[in-house]
């Protein structure tokens, strides 16, 4: 299970980012291909979206 800090690093960076009309904050939880009882994305790039983000 991704922590919101995930989702917000993600969500920052994400080209395939759409908000969803309640969008305030860019972050997976605010797009729409989150799909949030399943807590994945539906295009399934969230993994490999997480992995390519340079934490250093």
């Amino acid at each position: 299970m991704p922590s919101l800090s995930d989702l917000e690093m993600v969500g920052q960076t994400c080209s395939s980012y759409q908000a969803s009309q309640w969008a305030e904050e860019r972050s997976c939880a605010s797009c729409t291909h989150w799909l949030g009882e399943e807590e994945m994305c539906e295009l399934d790039i969230f993994w490999d979206q997480l992995t390519s983000l340079d934490q250093t």
